[in-house]
């Protein structure tokens, strides 16, 4: 009996090595897909992280030049300078002329003040010294 009994120890101890293979092959598979997961769910949030940061960027460029353009219009002279361009606002004794085919700013920039006409003494004037006088503001 007793070496019936030894022979199904070694079947047994043979049927043993496939089994711990296996549960190894599962186990390694497992740790396996885990890792990998893992890896992908970090280059994700890496890549999350990358697009945020180039917002923010982008954000601190436009709030840089919002606060340039608040600093510029905080100016009196640029106000004014809005105000004309933009709403057609002149001062008192101030003519504007209006360009065809010229851009806001070119528009803006042929703005002319000129004196009343009682102040000027016109009749002394050449025509092109009155030119002068009128875009230049020469007295």
């Amino acid at each position: 009996m007793s070496a019936h009994h030894g022979a199904g120890h070694e079947g047994l101890r043979r049927a043993k090595w496939p089994l711990i293979f296996l549960i190894s092959s599962v186990l390694f598979l497992a740790v396996g897909i885990s890792t990998v997961r893992e890896t992908y769910r970090v280059w994700q949030v890496d890549q999350d992280i990358n697009s945020l940061q180039a917002q923010v960027d982008y954000l601190e460029g436009k709030k840089m030049k919002f606060m340039d353009l608040m600093q510029r219009l905080d100016s009196s002279e640029a106000l004014d300078k809005e105000a004309r361009a933009r709403l057609g606002l002149r001062k008192p004794g101030e003519r504007v002329i209006v360009l065809a085919g010229l851009g806001e700013a070119d528009a803006s920039a042929a703005v002319a003040q000129t004196q009343p006409a009682s102040q000027t003494d016109s009749g002394t004037l050449s025509n092109p010294q009155k030119w002068w006088q009128y875009f230049f503001h020469a007295n």
